[in-house]
């Protein structure tokens, strides 16, 4: 599936619990997240129908998604989520490899998680955002990550958190 996403020159980058387990954050992971910098409809017909179902936006996220149940993995287009100031897009920033795998940035995904966690009431993706969090304290971040989300319409205490993350 990755092969089809680099033979296409389609932008993408582990995240979610890989991009933790990449980190050596998590021991284990669920299924595997994956962002791309395209549009549902340009990722979808790089593959035969018969192997995903599509996901459309819902209260919380912008995006669409391609599930791939017999992979156990998710395609997620162009990452982004409904705020009440607008629409936050989560850049798709490779910041290094892992098994040969463009893995994503602990930034975006801090910004994601923290999303996450108050669109869905979730301990389990608060825990995570304080993960990246403190390895971001620790690490810095990606300059790429700062610069994009800088001029996106996060709340307003997220947008402070941010701003407080030193450049790597």
């Amino acid at each position: 599936m990755l092969a089809v996403l680099e033979r296409e020159r389609l932008p993408h980058a582990l995240g979610a619990s890989g991009l933790l387990l990449a980190l050596g954050l998590l021991d284990h992971v669920n299924d595997w997240d994956v962002t791309v910098e395209a549009d549902i409809d340009t990722i979808a017909a790089r593959f035969p129908p018969a192997q995903f179902t599509r996901h459309g936006n819902d209260a919380g996220h912008a995006d669409h998604k391609l599930s791939f149940a017999a992979a156990n993995v998710e395609l997620i287009a162009r990452f982004a989520f409904f705020t009440p100031r607008g629409v936050v897009h989560i850049p798709t920033v490779v910041t290094r490899h892992w098994n040969g795998i463009p893995v994503g940035s602990a930034c975006a995904w801090y910004v994601a998680y923290t999303l996450l966690a108050e669109y869905e009431n979730s301990e389990k993706r608060r825990t995570r955002a304080a993960l990246l969090r403190e390895w971001l304290d620790e690490n810095g971040a990606d300059a790429t990550t700062l610069r994009a989300l800088a001029s996106e319409p996060l709340p307003d205490a997220l947008a402070r958190a941010v701003a407080e993350l030193r450049s790597a």
